[in-house]
């Protein structure tokens, strides 16, 4: 009896090896959800799925159902190659919001805007110059968090529900990771907050509530990109309980 077969649009996440030949490649499809299949011999030396699986690549795939995962059977390009980050800062600023979406996407439980984000985001990077690339991330990251149910609170206080007024200017601004966003002054204490430069926070919320293509003309600062990113790996430790490797190599990194 035939196995039976499916198509989907997706985006490679990540790739496992598996035996000496195989991969695992994890995917999310156009209805959010995490999907893992078997390319068999895509590690051999000159194999067909070798440049059609790669990483942050939009495929439309064929599967045939396995016992326990199902295989790839065919894979091709969804979009042009020039879409798909590609040199250094860029795949190394998509490899964190590929471990986000691995993080939070669920198989079974569909979520469309998370793949139009994701796809959306990696199309951006594919585009950046390198020290735009981190503020993209950024935005991706907070963007996917709040998607998941993580959404930080910069607009009002989270214990009194008070607003909170912008431009924030040079001082700190107390947040507390553990109960949602920004706290007022008066809150600060038993809330048990941090105080977070309040550029930091204004970057972050106008990365959060900006589309892609306003994001690529803002011109933030390395300085800025990062200290947002900073603030992304508390929140999603504290709310995802993960900490990104990929994000610890960014920080790690001589790249910028």
């Amino acid at each position: 009896m035939a196995a039976k077969t499916s198509k989907a649009r997706a985006i490679v996440l990540r790739k496992t090896k598996l035996g000496e030949k195989d991969l695992i490649i994890t995917f999310i499809d156009e209805s959010g959800s995490l999907r893992r299949g078997v390319a068999k011999g895509a590690r051999k030396p000159g194999g067909s799925y070798a440049s059609r699986l790669e990483l942050f690549t939009v495929v439309d795939v064929m599967f045939a159902e396995g016992r326990t995962l199902d295989v790839v059977t065919d894979a091709k390009r969804a979009v042009d190659a020039h879409d798909t980050p590609s040199g250094l800062e860029q795949t190394t600023c998509a490899a964190p919001i590929a471990e986000l979406i691995c993080a939070v996407a669920q198989e079974g439980l569909t979520h469309e805007r998370l793949f139009d984000m994701t796809a959306l985001s990696f199309s951006t990077l594919s585009k950046c110059e390198s020290d735009a690339c981190p503020a993209v991330t950024a935005a991706a990251l907070l963007k996917a968090l709040s998607m998941a149910g993580f959404r930080p609170s910069f607009d009002m206080c989270v214990e009194c529900a008070s607003p909170i007024a912008y431009p924030l200017g040079a001082g700190r601004v107390p947040l507390s990771y553990a109960d949602g966003g920004v706290v007022c002054a008066s809150c600060a204490k038993p809330a048990d907050a941090v105080l977070v430069d309040g550029r930091t926070i204004e970057w972050a919320r106008a990365l959060l509530f900006s589309t892609f293509a306003d994001i690529a003309g803002m011109n933030v600062g390395l300085g800025d990109s990062f200290a947002v990113l900073h603030l992304v790996r508390e929140w999603t430790r504290v709310h995802v309980g993960r900490t990104l490797k990929s994000l610890e190599f960014m920080f790690a990194s001589a790249i910028w």
